[in-house]
């Protein structure tokens, strides 16, 4: 996390410095990313970046942070909604991770590069992306709890594949202009997940 000193920077500041990392983390591997290009763009000496983190690892660490606080602050506007259905839920979910792709572009690039680093990944953070799954295995059992959902369906399985189907399905240049184009993807790929494709 940073140093006490970070925090003593102007907003405008701190902005710089984020924005440059952001940039930088986006663009390269964790191993290639370079002090030097961040402070470069930020326009600060070297030694001011270790007056405000330890290392590389701990500005990505506290990167990752801002980017998971800024996602589920936007995501708990969709996922509050009340919706009866699984497919319903799905949507809203998906149809959520989707815009803020849209809106947050940089951040979407800051988390794709992440999740290209399986092995990174699992040393920073453990297994992220449990959280989503059990999101999924809880809508699944709900949903054939209610018979919406086939009874011998695999609650576990079917969560992996929802997340496999979807994890990089937006990865797309999406722009804020771009909702009628998201709901549309989101559409056809539960009408497969429905559906089949079976005649």
């Amino acid at each position: 996390m940073p140093k006490q000193t970070f925090f003593k920077l102007t907003e405008e500041k701190q902005k710089k410095l984020i924005d440059a990392a952001i940039k930088e983390f986006s663009n390269a591997s964790f191993d290639e990313v370079k002090i030097s290009n961040i402070i470069k763009q930020a326009n600060i000496p070297r030694s001011s970046f270790y007056d405000y983190f330890d290392d590389k690892e701990d500005l990505f660490l506290h990167l990752l942070e801002i980017v998971k606080e800024t996602k589920q602050t936007y995501m708990s506007f969709y996922v509050e909604k009340q919706s009866s259905s699984f497919f319903d839920k799905i949507r809203t979910l998906l149809i959520a991770g989707a815009s803020f792709a849209a809106e947050h572009p940089e951040y979407e690039k800051f988390a794709n590069k992440l999740y290209e680093n399986k092995k990174l990944m699992k040393e920073l953070l453990g297994e992220t992306k449990q959280d989503i799954l059990a999101i999924y295995k809880e809508l699944i059992k709900t949903g054939i709890e209610s018979g919406e959902l086939k009874q011998n369906l695999d609650p576990s399985l079917i969560a992996q594949c929802i997340y496999h189907l979807t994890a990089n399905l937006f990865v797309d240049d999406f722009t804020k202009d771009s909702k009628g184009t998201i709901h549309q993807k989101v559409d056809k790929l539960l009408s497969f997940i429905k559906n089949g494709i079976a005649n």
